[in-house]
């Protein structure tokens, strides 16, 4: 069984002459290790803000910890699926 743990991934494009201080992008991620976790930040990035790993590089990989464990806590799930008629968010 794998354990998940929850991540926090900050990234931004790599700076260039037009554009020296770009805009940091910050993901709160669950991930079973760091490597994935800057993945899938990756992966969402590109989808949402055109962003590329090739372009763009990762300032920061915190793993979050739980203040409260014994604590219930609500979280959205993003369910992606394919049906006939195309692939649903």
């Amino acid at each position: 069984m794998s354990r998940l743990n929850e991540y926090q991934v900050v990234g931004r494009r790599s700076p260039t002459e037009k554009e020296p201080v770009p805009k940091l992008f910050r993901m709160r991620l669950f991930a079973p290790n760091e490597v994935v976790a800057k993945s899938r930040f990756w992966y969402f990035l590109k989808q949402v803000n055109k962003v590329k790993k090739a372009s763009g590089e990762i300032v920061s990989v915190n793993q979050i910890f739980e203040k409260k464990p014994l604590a219930v806590k609500n979280f959205g799930i993003w369910i992606r699926y394919n049906s006939r008629s195309g692939t649903h968010n």
